[in-house]
């Protein structure tokens, strides 16, 4: 019997998530004593945040921050911070600083993150997981996807979601209580957890039934760490893993409002530690994998000050 492939959107949703209409950075601008201007933004959210500031018609300032001309990025984090300042042309005959902003979970890459780097499987120590198939929304209208957008893992009640790698939470929700049924592929709003690492990429933790958080926004969390745990019947436990980053390409050449989905974000093909002989893998749909937490890779990315406190 041919094994029923899910359907995936989890991606375009979890960036939708991070624009609401409920502002979560605010922006405003101070003119200062020798007429520059600072601009600051006030952020209420954790992990960090690029801000994209879009000028209208600026003239008679200048700033090392703009792209361009009349673009700035910069990365913000929780409270409030100058993020760039306009410093007047003497010689200008008018003066012109209208802009607007908008805001993007994860830092602004230049270049896409090590995709050599190895992750845990998602779960507790000695536990069993299956690869579900996935499949994208354009492969299943007929259209060519940008490559894997997530990876599929069943569970069974009560098994604990763990992290793949470190990092801090930053967005994480559990407050949908009824499962996704068997033959449903498709729902608007998963419960979640999501991660930014170190190196700037963000992994996704999109699951398809009730789960009880552990782990709250703000969290720093290491390699193998409880997420959350199934803990509600459901008809299916699977969990759509996803990892992305922010293009810094696309992100300047984004012109969407932060009331719709940014096309600015790029798609990584995350390898896991499947076995002593697999130490570097590409899952394969429908196999089972025992889940193991080397030492090695829960130490990858901890300082030895870390390392010393945890005995690794």
């Amino acid at each position: 019997m041919r094994p029923k492939t899910t359907l995936l959107l989890l991606f375009n949703f979890f960036i939708a998530a991070s624009f609401a209409q409920v502002r979560l950075v605010d922006c405003s601008f101070e003119r200062n004593a020798d007429n520059s201007i600072s601009i600051y933004a006030d952020s209420r959210i954790d992990g960090e945040y690029t801000l994209k500031i879009t000028f209208n018609g600026l003239a008679g300032y200048t700033s090392t921050a703009l792209f361009g001309g009349d673009i700035a990025l910069t990365t913000i984090q929780r409270g409030k911070q100058e993020v760039m300042k306009l410093v007047p042309v003497k010689t200008a005959s008018m003066y012109n600083s209208q802009f607007k902003y908008t805001y993007y979970a994860g830092r602004s890459l230049r270049k896409s993150p090590d995709s050599s780097f190895v992750y845990l499987l998602p779960s507790t120590e000695g536990n069993l997981l299956r690869i579900v198939p996935v499949s994208s929304l354009a492969e299943r209208v007929g259209k060519k996807s940008d490559g894997p957008v997530a990876t599929g893992f069943t569970y069974n009640l009560g098994d604990t979601i763990c992290a793949t790698r470190a990092g801090i939470v930053y967005d994480c929700n559990d407050a949908v209580t009824d499962g996704e049924k068997r033959n449903q592929t498709f729902r608007s709003e998963r419960n979640r957890i999501a991660i930014q690492h170190k190196d700037g990429s963000i992994g996704n933790y999109s699951a398809v039934a009730p789960i009880l958080l552990l782990v709250k926004e703000g969290d720093n969390v290491i390699p193998g760490q409880p997420l959350a745990v199934f803990n509600k019947q459901s008809d299916k436990y699977h969990l759509l893993f996803s990892t992305y980053y922010l293009d810094e390409k696309k992100l300047l050449a984004d012109n969407s409002s932060g009331t719709t989905i940014p096309p600015a974000y790029s798609n990584l093909s995350p390898r896991f530690y499947a076995d002593e002989i697999n130490k570097s893998a590409s899952l394969q749909a429908n196999k089972v994998y025992k889940v193991q937490q080397p030492k090695e890779i829960i130490a990858s990315e901890m300082s030895k000050k870390e390392k010393k406190k945890l005995g690794l």
